[in-house]
């Protein structure tokens, strides 16, 4: 996706324990760390994931990782297959990335299953997260439905990529679509990365649920954030995040889906910019 403001970019390959994480980098170097970690399904990336958000976090350190089974980091071939296994090692080499850049502490902004990654991170390492921005946050003891990704590799085409992320918008005017769709498309039909999607959503060990108890624990200054029509995960679960989590401010956008940062990404970038300045 090509954006007439958009940030140079930086790529490189870093080791982060038994893997190999593909990192971009953009934004001011001097500027504090923002960690942002994408979400799920069939070809996701994590340029690919924040591109539109970019411009709006130019005085930040803005820190871009695939998740590990995703893109050009890492595909473990012997994880065991299921939600568990894979969602303990990717946020193991978050962490590990974390130690191999040298940073202590970053504010971390998670889109819809990176958000449950930022809050594995809040709840078992909270000495390295500052302010964390949840968007479309997955995690909680709300639902997905996951029933369009998952079925995504039924059949795979340019087509099914294209019904795939419409039901994840509720506008599509969505600038540089096609070009999105194009690049996901491509990492999508690499076979490593379907035989990581499929493992990680094949059944077995789940993936920790974070329920009230667990949420009224953490200390942390949080801005849940989600589409009013968001049909992938309800708003609701942005709701139970700012009912439960005692420092929680709570937005939701109308007339925009699972995928605000292409539906609105300047109100979204400026949004997450204030939020995390204001720490």
């Amino acid at each position: 996706m090509r954006y007439a403001a958009m940030p140079p970019v930086k790529t490189e390959e870093l080791t982060t324990g038994a893997d190999t994480t593909h990192l971009a980098t953009a934004g001011d170097d001097r500027g504090e760390p923002l960690l942002l970690l994408h979400g799920t399904g069939p070809g996701a990336t994590g340029a690919l994931s924040f591109q539109p958000l970019l411009p709006s976090l130019t005085t930040y350190r803005c820190i871009v990782p695939d998740l590990v089974g995703f893109g050009r980091s890492s595909h473990p071939e012997t994880l065991p297959a299921g939600p568990g296994p894979w969602f303990a090692r990717r946020v193991e080499a978050v962490l590990q990335l974390l130690d191999e850049l040298g940073l202590d502490r970053v504010h971390v902004v998670g889109h819809s299953y990176g958000a449950r990654v930022a809050l594995e991170l809040i709840i078992c390492a909270p000495e390295r997260v500052r302010r964390a921005v949840l968007v479309s946050a997955g995690g909680t003891p709300v639902k997905a439905n996951t029933q369009k990704l998952t079925a995504f590799y039924e059949n795979p085409s340019a087509a099914a990529m294209r019904a795939m992320v419409s039901a994840q918008l509720s506008r599509l005017d969505v600038s540089g679509l096609d070009d999105y769709l194009g690049e996901r498309f491509a990492v999508a039909a690499q076979p490593e990365v379907r035989r990581s999607f499929e493992a990680a959503m094949a059944p077995g060990e789940p993936a920790p649920v974070y329920d009230g108890p667990v949420l009224a624990a953490v200390r942390h200054a949080i801005l849940a954030v989600h589409g009013k029509d968001d049909a992938t995960i309800s708003p609701a679960a942005s709701l139970f995040l700012a009912e439960h989590l005692p420092r929680s401010d709570l937005h939701l956008f109308a007339h925009c889906g699972h995928l605000m940062q292409f539906e609105v990404p300047p109100q979204l970038g400026t949004l997450i910019h204030e939020f995390v300045a204001a720490g």
